[in-house]
């Protein structure tokens, strides 16, 4: 991604957060301080920009994440990978919303969720391995993750922290049936 990419999508971010994905790409190429033909010299098409926009906080969010490692999935584990997201989530807090936006809108290409969705298989696997082993349970693997991700949601829109945020991780981990350290 290119310098000019970079100035878009940073301009794009926060309208689409105030006014909505519909917001003309006239206005984000005017806050951007590109004319619309730069913009779309730079994405061909706004779903180019919406997945490179999904894509730009996708892998801000991996990076913050380290490698997996293969040892036995317990408590220790989910809150390594807890509080890396939380922390993640709570610096980029714009980056954080509209990642959920195009996901949650469906308006990321089924092409950029399937290349993230592969990025994101090391961690999956962890998670995968542990409900195979029963050491997490759900109905599905995707509801396991749904879970996670919605209760750090509500950790983050009701600024939990402190013996808050720890209990609101033991209401997780019991969910989730995780008795193991």
């Amino acid at each position: 991604m290119n310098e000019r990419q970079r100035q878009i999508i940073a301009a794009a971010i926060p309208l689409f957060l105030k006014e909505g994905i519909s917001v003309p790409t006239s206005r984000i190429a005017k806050v951007a301080g590109v004319s619309n033909g730069t913009l779309f010299n730079a994405f061909a098409t706004k779903q180019d920009l919406l997945d490179a926009i999904y894509r730009a906080t996708k892998l801000s969010m991996f990076a913050a994440f380290p490698p997996p490692e293969d040892v036995p999935f317990g408590r220790h584990q989910l809150r390594s990978s807890w509080d890396t997201y939380l922390t993640w989530a709570r610096a980029a807090p714009d980056d954080h919303k509209v990642m959920h936006l195009l996901k949650d809108s469906g308006l990321a290409s089924a092409e950029v969720q399937a290349e993230i969705e592969e990025l994101s298989a090391p961690h999956a696997y962890i998670l995968m391995k542990a409900w195979e082993q029963g050491t997490i349970r759900g109905p599905s693997i995707g509801f396991i993750s749904d879970v996670i991700f919605a209760q750090i949601d509500l950790v983050i829109s009701h600024n939990l922290t402190g013996a808050d945020e720890d209990l609101a991780f033991d209401m997780l981990c019991n969910t989730l049936g995780i008795d193991t350290p």
